[in-house]
């Protein structure tokens, strides 16, 4: 829900229309489709999404090495018109609420022409921040083209952004083929293996049988809260604020030009050794067995403590036998 609400923003952002469109207000899909996924990097397993329309589910279930442990997950999600749900499979536990994007849709029409217009120059000024920041040319082209790819019989159009690629369907942008990036020590990636762009089985979109949907934080109110987020980003505080920070980036990247400093944003390539040693924190992270050591220290202490307590019992019984044999008095 969040990538759906963020590509919305994203393409208001690099919009420049004098008719400034309602950027929550997404074209209706004609997909219908399939995919299955196989997750490797450092998570491995599988997971299957299906797309029907304004309806999207995702299934995953993985596992992942952290502190010398393998973690399993098992993730479901979907999206409908006007609802969402998410569940963990493992807990039995899962949270619903309403579709967001209708409400920032309400919120965005209930905006006067200045605060359109104010709307869409602050997404402009943070997706040129942003870009900059990332030391990329776009978001509003999610970062820089890499050129196509086929994968499971379909191609796809790869672009980076960050330290993130994404490669989507060309005969269906909003479905990624392969996603893959490094978050710190982490690297994910997602791979299609099969696609069948048919109407997914009625089961597809049926909730995973034992899960007790809670509502979720906010839910009770999201009218109030779609309000509140959409006036924000068309308030004159955010422009105020966004333009203080655009005068920060220069004034900081003047003073590395002058220093000879990489430009903000463009920090400096790490040496080979300095990668080597960031590669050999990351698999101490992965395998250090958090459960191991601390029953080893405890074993350490119990024993310490017991050799502490012998010692104390030796010297008592030699103060005492000491005691037996004092010296005899003199008168």
């Amino acid at each position: 829900m969040r990538l759906v609400i963020v590509t919305s923003l994203m393409a208001a952002a690099s919009s420049v229309s004098l008719a400034q469109p309602n950027p929550f207000k997404l074209p209706k899909s004609p997909i219908k489709a399939q995919v299955a996924y196989q997750l490797t990097g450092d998570q491995k397993g599988t997971s299957e999404t299906a797309f029907d329309g304004a309806r999207m589910m995702t299934r995953s279930s993985s596992t992942i090495r952290m502190m010398g442990k393998e973690t399993k997950s098992s993730e479901w999600t979907m999206v409908t018109e006007d609802s969402m749900f998410t569940a963990n499979l493992e807990k039995k536990e899962g949270l619903a609420g309403p579709n967001l994007l209708p409400y920032y849709a309400r919120a965005y029409d209930g905006l006067d022409g200045e605060g359109k217009q104010r709307f869409h120059a602050n997404l402009k000024e943070m997706a040129g921040l942003m870009s900059k920041a990332f030391n990329v040319n776009s978001l509003g082209s999610m970062g820089e083209r890499l050129g196509d790819q086929t994968i499971a019989g379909e191609v796809c159009e790869n672009h980076k952004f960050a330290s993130f690629e994404v490669c989507s369907m060309k005969r269906g942008p909003q479905v990624p083929l392969r996603t893959a990036g490094d978050l710190v020590c982490f690297r994910f990636e997602q791979t299609a293996t099969s696609v069948s762009l048919s109407a997914p089985p009625s089961s597809a979109w049926e909730k995973p049988a034992g899960i007790e949907f809670k509502p979720m934080l906010g839910a009770q109110d999201a009218d109030s809260a779609a309000r509140g987020m959409v006036g924000y980003l068309a308030s004159k505080a955010l422009s105020d604020s966004l333009a203080a920070s655009k005068a920060e980036l220069e004034k900081a990247k003047a003073e590395a030009a002058l220093k000879g400093e990489p430009k903000a944003g463009e920090p400096r390539p790490m040496t080979a050794e300095e990668k080597a040693q960031m590669k050999q924190a990351c698999e101490m992270i992965k395998n250090f067995d958090m459960s191991k050591a601390l029953a080893n220290a405890w074993r350490d202490m119990k024993r310490e403590l017991g050799e502490a307590a012998v010692d104390a019992a030796k010297q008592s019984a030699t103060s005492k036998i000491k005691g037996l044999f004092k010296k005899p008095r003199i008168p």
